[in-house]
């Protein structure tokens, strides 16, 4: 089971941290939205923000853009695989995140569409 506080926002394992209201320097900031394509200042936290593949210290993410300009994520943790999903259409565009070991969920559409693809693993919901 993994390990998942909310405080002014979700910390998952001690080192990510999702839906925060400001950023926070101690963790990798999740967006819960499509950030800037480029960037031009530096940032004093590390934040992931758009679709693609990131290696942050010792922590593989993988980000997925779903509707709305909502971001699901499939991390690589020590060895756990989780899938943190917002929207129900990134499982059908990916079957990467399938193969998830633990499924984070913000909304109950989400659940209905895990259930309907007969996924396994924990499934544990957000809020």
């Amino acid at each position: 089971m993994i390990s998942i506080v909310n405080e002014n926002g979700f910390i998952i394992e001690n080192k990510l941290i999702f839906g925060a209201q400001e950023a926070n320097s101690n963790f990798i900031n999740l967006a819960i939205s499509l950030g800037e394509d480029m960037r031009y200042q530096k940032l004093d936290y590390t934040l992931v923000d758009y679709p693609g593949e990131y290696d942050i210290k010792g922590c593989m993410i993988q980000c997925f853009l779903g509707n709305g300009d909502k971001l699901s994520y499939l991390i690589n943790l020590d060895g756990q695989r989780i899938a943190l999903l917002q929207t129900p259409d990134v499982l059908e565009s990916s079957t990467e995140l399938s193969s998830a070991q633990t499924f984070l969920y913000t909304d109950d559409v989400v659940a209905n569409k895990m259930e309907q693809l007969e996924l396994d693993g924990e499934k544990i919901k957000l809020g």
